[in-house]
């Protein structure tokens, strides 16, 4: 996962093959991106920049000054302004690894079984088996932000430690160089919210997983998530 020469084990391999697969891939320039809907993921809200292989499977996804939507099978990826994900998907069409290489992503997975999903930033990484969460990468501090709204994740750092999320309604921690993890720094979760997340759930036939405070919503978004 990680590309600094601390990081070891697991994350390490992960993001090496992450890494290589998208050199093949991408090699230079523009080539090969589009905007309309693929194979097997297409844009259902925002404006994307997508890449995909010979055979129509998701590679990346980039936004510019604007954020957007992705829908790939049952799960749905919203990517925050200039934000640079990998995607690797499985013969079904499904998600199974994003590597986060600028901003944030929010992924609602729904539940998921015995399938895992790797997301995999600079210095930390996440298995994750159902679930809405969402990362980032916080270039500026060179540190992970991620939000469990509901579910479960275990983290890794890059440098060593980690914890296993496990909440009903956004637990926030950050990853820091050095290693471990930290309590997030924010009173409330960073760019993602209630409402947009109600929104996109609905997309896919599903409400969310979560136990609400007092049964209302809480954090809400400045602007509507942009779905059509």
């Amino acid at each position: 996962m990680c590309n600094h020469a601390s990081c070891k084990g697991t994350i390490q391999r992960r993001h090496a093959l992450a890494l290589l697969g998208g050199t093949v891939a991408f090699g230079t320039g523009m080539a090969g991106w589009t905007l309309p809907a693929l194979a097997d993921a297409r844009v259902v809200g925002g404006r994307l920049s997508l890449k995909r292989d010979a055979g129509g499977k998701l590679l990346r996804a980039k936004t510019d000054g604007s954020s957007g939507v992705l829908r790939t099978s049952d799960q749905l990826f919203y990517l925050d302004a200039d934000s640079d994900a990998e995607f690797t998907t499985a013969s079904d069409g499904k998600v199974t690894e994003i590597l986060i290489k600028a901003g944030g992503v929010l992924s609602l997975f729904g539940p998921q079984g015995t399938q895992q999903t790797n997301i995999i930033t600079p210095n930390a990484a996440g298995a994750i088996r159902g679930t809405t969460t969402y990362f980032a990468w916080q270039a500026a501090e060179q540190r992970t932000y991620v939000c469990c709204c509901y579910g479960g994740v275990d983290l890794e750092n890059g440098e060593g430690g980690g914890e296993k999320l496990r909440t009903s309604y956004h637990q926030a921690v950050i990853l820091p160089q050095g290693g471990g993890v930290e309590a997030a720094p924010y009173p409330a979760p960073l760019n993602h919210y209630d409402d947009d997340i109600s929104k996109l759930e609905s997309l896919v036939d599903r409400q969310p997983r979560w136990q609400l405070p007092g049964g209302k919503m809480n954090f809400f978004a400045p602007q509507p998530v942009p779905v059509s």
